[in-house]
């Protein structure tokens, strides 16, 4: 995610289905694949956030997704393969540039709430993996490598000198940089958990966590 950046809008036509005679959406075998691995996980990321991973067992799922157990596991042989995809779709959509940050710390981060929580307000299942990637890093049962992937984009420690160099340029309270940023995204972390259980409720504004940072 990088704040303040657009996507670029595919073309019109590419996201047309082809249509059978009758009108009816063609769909390919491997879009079938496709659409039934994304059942899964969002079936298995509401489970896994209300009742936890280990709360949670293989036929809850295939059963809440309206399939059954050996064709859930067609798809992942295991409970802890569903998780670590999860996971790992969670870090490629929190790949974010602090570098950019230095110059000015204050406006970057506030530009970076107000685009998460935009994001939680619209999207339930962007809150849901918010939570789930939070509740990703006291996980001990996944492998080395997507525990690598998690340890890179640990963003309180990421944000640390972010924090530093706010501090020095007079935008940031003064006290151990690290503790503000746990603070700061530890907040951020339980409004996301909140509203990914009550989305009808209403969303903070981005400035009031900042307010936690600012001098």
């Amino acid at each position: 995610m990088q704040p303040g950046c657009s996507s670029a809008q595919p073309a019109y036509g590419v996201l047309q289905p082809h249509l059978s005679k009758g009108g009816q959406p063609l769909v390919s075998k491997q879009e079938q694949h496709q659409q039934r691995r994304l059942q899964i996980l969002q079936t298995a990321l509401d489970l896994f956030v209300t009742k936890g991973y280990y709360g949670t067992s293989t036929r809850e799922i295939s059963k809440a997704a309206g399939i059954s157990s050996g064709l859930m596991f067609h798809y992942f042989p295991s409970k802890q393969q569903v998780y670590e995809e999860l996971i790992t779709i969670g870090c490629q959509r929190m790949d974010v540039d602090f570098a950019a940050a230095l110059e000015d710390p204050d406006r970057f981060l506030e530009a970076m709430v107000d685009e998460l929580l935009n994001l939680v307000a619209r999207h339930p299942f962007a809150a849901k993996m918010f939570v789930l990637m939070e509740n990703a890093f006291f996980m001990r049962d996944i492998s080395e490598t997507v525990n690598a992937l998690l340890d890179a984009r640990n963003v309180a420690e990421l944000s640390r000198e972010v924090i530093v160099q706010g501090q020095l340029l007079g935008q940031f309270k003064e006290g151990d940089p690290l503790a503000l940023s746990l603070a700061f995204w530890n907040a951020l972390q339980g409004i996301a958990q909140h509203l990914a259980l009550r989305p009808q409720h209403p969303m903070p504004e981005a400035s009031w966590l900042m307010d936690m940072l600012r001098k």
